[in-house]
């Protein structure tokens, strides 16, 4: 069922879309750990096709406990005819990410701090052209102290640079290195842990954090920099246990439930 219905126009033509809420409802969801909704029709009532040149389709939004009994996503298409009162037809398929259908969607990194400072070492990973490096919030804070002490001296080596020209080069070599761009909004609380993603297929869907005996470990906030590799920081509701573990969950065409969707004659605000 739909909920809200947004639509924003600008002059300058930046961030103009239309968006509507979809609401789901279902026995299903009690097992699904993320969702997407793939689009494959979007009419207003003049025949304009509303579906955007670059869709955000591929990228499941996670279901949180909180949410879970009555989750929400946005459809974003591109604005209507400004004539149109209504959108005609969105039609496409919801996309249940369910591992409990598929074992091999979910892996397991048993003792994560000692593994700390190098790449997991894990073949299902490499079978899925995945590599990941775990930081704790010390090596994290000083690798990026490190690597921003060579990169600007690298930088202050080359005389012709100009002094305004320094920060952006570090800025640069930084982005290189980490997957992101790093400001004083970056900093890792006493409780966090750094993950950098390489990911090209883009299958890993959520990373959960638990204690040996199973107990998920919550985190308060998640940060994400950079695109390929992507660095992520976790900050947890509590300093990870020595035995703590790593739950990574994967995509294989199992672990998907797809449902069609068909909504008509949507009013527009």
């Amino acid at each position: 069922m739909t909920g809200e219905i947004k639509e924003t126009r600008r002059t300058d033509g930046f961030f103009n879309k239309l968006e509507i809420e979809l609401k789901l409802l279902g026995d299903p969801l009690a097992d699904a750990k993320a969702l997407r909704v793939k689009v494959q029709t979007a009419v207003d009532e003049t025949g304009r096709n509303l579906i955007p040149e670059r869709d955000k389709g591929d990228e499941f939004t996670e279901i949180s406990e909180y949410n879970r009994s009555a989750p929400k996503i946005d459809i974003e298409l591109k604005n209507p005819a400004r004539q149109a009162t209504q959108v005609n037809e969105v039609a496409g398929v919801i996309e249940l990410y369910m591992p409990g259908k598929d074992p091999a969607s979910k892996l397991t990194i048993a003792n994560l701090l000692s593994a700390t400072g190098k790449p997991l070492v894990s073949p299902a990973l490499k079978a899925a052209g995945i590599e990941i490096t775990v930081w704790n919030k010390e090596q994290f804070d000083a690798r990026k102290k490190s690597e921003e002490a060579r990169l600007r001296k690298e930088a202050e080596s080359k005389k012709k640079e100009a002094a305004a020209e320094l920060g952006e080069e570090v800025v640069e070599g930084l982005m290189k290195v980490f997957g992101g761009l790093f400001s004083a909004l970056t900093e890792m609380d006493e409780n966090g842990i750094a993950l950098q993603v390489s990911d090209k297929q883009s299958k890993i869907i959520k990373f959960e954090f638990e204690s040996a005996d199973g107990k998920e470990i919550s985190y308060n906030g998640r940060s994400i920099m950079g695109d390929e590799p992507k660095t992520m920081i976790f900050n947890l509701e509590q300093k990870l246990p020595p035995t703590a573990r790593l739950k990574i969950y994967i995509y294989t065409p199992k672990a998907v439930l797809k449902v069609p969707f068909k909504l008509n004659n949507i009013p527009l605000p």
